[in-house]
């Protein structure tokens, strides 16, 4: 069972259900949601068929696109100022 730092484990969820919450994660994150991203439900899948924690692919989603935190823009739009 995968574990990653921010508490999330692996279990046994529909598809659907770990969409939602990759969508969630990425909004949070990084202001963004799946549509906005463009990823297409056969490249999750393949995700969530490796049983990859939500989160877990969110943070890897992130790095693989050099994404930015929405508190790291927000710093950095009032450092600029």
């Amino acid at each position: 069972m995968k574990s990653p730092k921010d508490g999330w484990s692996w279990s046994e969820i529909e598809f659907a259900e770990w969409r939602r919450a990759v969508d969630r994660r990425l909004e949070e994150i990084y202001a963004i949601t799946i549509e906005d991203a463009d990823v297409d439900d056969d490249f999750l899948k393949a995700h969530w068929e490796d049983t990859e924690p939500p989160f877990e692919f969110v943070l890897w989603y992130g790095n693989k696109y050099d994404l930015d935190p929405v508190d790291a823009v927000w710093i950095s739009s009032r450092i600029k100022r």
